[in-house]
């Protein structure tokens, strides 16, 4: 029997060329580097004493839902007969950690980094949302699935991470405000 992966379906659905097929694999081998990447990220931000508990306990959610995220789409690169990509995997753990070391020095670290992760929020959504469509468009409805499940999960991390920032800022400044006092 043939997975979904290998064949199109659909009325109006063109039959996926070689090349749709790369491009897609090529996408969720960027997916599961980026998952994976963002874990240290998460994991900064679910222990950072200066963050509040709501964002550390949002930002520790997250961190689960990244790892099975992850997970879903080595599952789907492996149902393409394909693996992760070790390359693409080391360096995107490469460029979260070099953020991260960027905001280690920072007087404003938490905020930075706060920032940052709403940024990396939205990009997985554009990210996962054009994968979306080159899937259905492909015929590869395992793959557009997998995407529509993890977007609503990406955009509740943004959006408790927007509601988060005003009164991040507040109690960071509050904090630099009380320091300079002493």
């Amino acid at each position: 029997m043939k997975s979904t992966f290998d064949e199109a379906g659909g009325a109006g659905v063109a039959e996926p060329t070689r090349k749709m097929r790369e491009e897609i694999v090529d996408w969720l081998k960027d997916a599961y580097a980026m998952e994976r990447g963002l874990e240290a990220a998460l994991l900064k931000q679910s222990k950072e004493e200066s963050l509040s508990a709501h964002v550390r306990e949002r930002a520790s959610i997250h961190l689960e839902e990244t790892k099975r995220h992850a997970e879903e789409v080595r599952s789907c690169l492996q149902q393409l007969g394909t693996d992760t990509s070790a390359l693409k995997t080391g360096m995107g753990a490469i460029g979260q950690s070099a953020k991260g070391m960027m905001t280690m020095f920072a007087n404003d670290q938490q905020i930075k980094d706060l920032l940052d992760g709403y940024m990396m929020e939205n990009f997985e959504i554009a990210s996962y949302t054009a994968l979306e469509a080159a899937a259905d468009r492909a015929g590869f409805a395992q793959v557009a699935e997998l995407c529509r499940r993890i977007i609503p999960d990406e955009e509740r991390m943004a959006q408790a991470i927007i509601e988060a920032i005003p009164q991040e800022v507040e109690s960071h400044l509050f904090e630099k405000a009380r320091e300079s006092a002493d």
